[in-house]
C-alpha cells in the first residue's frame, strides 16, 4: 500500500495549522510585551479572567475538566504559573485540602495582552475567507472531533463566552 504525502491526510495538516498557530501567537504575544506565557497558560488565563468576572471560583479540578488534561499536568502548569506570578492559590474555609485559584495583577495584565495577540491570530487565519467557508470548517472541525470522541462534546460547542472566528467575520 502506498502512502500518500502528510498533506494528503487531516492529522498532519492538523499538527501543521496547529503549530503555525503557536509559532504566529507566540511571536505576536512577545511583541506585545507577553513573555514566557505558553498556548496552555494563555488558555488558563482566559479561563480564570472570564471566571472571575462572573464571581465563579475556579479549582484545579475544573482544569482538568474543561481543558481535557491530566491532574498531574494541571498540577505542573499550576505550580509554574504561580512561580511566574500569574497565578496565586488560597485554601477555601473548611477544606485546607481545596485550593481556589485567583488571578494576580499580573497575571491579569497577561491575560489582556495575550488576547490581543491570539484574536490577530485569528483574525490573520480566517483573512480571506468568506463567512460560509469559516462556518464550514468551524462544523467540519466539530464533527471530526465528534468521530474521534464521539463520548465527548466539542469543548466550545455550546460555550457562549467563547467567540469563534465565525462571529467576527
Amino acid at each position: 500500500m502506498p502512502l500518500e504525502p502528510p498533506e494528503y491526510y487531516i492529522g498532519p495538516r492538523v499538527k501543521f495549522l496547529t503549530h503555525a498557530f503557536t509559532r504566529k501567537f507566540l511571536e505576536l504575544a512577545r511583541a506585545g510585551g507577553v513573555d514566557e506565557v505558553t498556548i496552555m497558560h494563555g488558555q488558563i488565563l482566559g479561563y480564570l479572567y472570564r471566571c472571575s468576572e462572573k464571581g465563579q471560583p475556579v479549582y484545579q479540578k475544573d482544569l482538568e475538566e474543561t481543558f481535557h488534561i491530566t491532574r498531574s499536568s494541571v498540577t505542573g502548569v499550576v505550580q509554574l504559573m504561580e512561580r511566574k506570578g500569574y497565578i496565586h492559590r488560597r485554601s477555601v474555609p473548611g477544606d485546607a485540602r481545596l485550593k481556589e485559584l485567583f488571578l494576580t495583577d499580573l497575571g491579569t495584565q497577561a491575560c489582556k495582552e495575550a488576547w490581543v495577540a491570539f484574536h490577530q491570530v485569528e483574525d490573520l487565519a480566517i483573512q480571506g475567507l468568506t463567512q460560509e467557508q469559516v462556518d464550514t470548517f468551524l462544523a467540519l472541525c466539530d464533527h471530526i472531533h465528534n468521530n474521534l470522541n464521539p463520548q465527548k462534546e466539542c469543548a466550545h460547542a455550546h460555550d457562549k463566552n467563547h467567540p469563534s472566528p465565525s462571529q467576527r467575520v
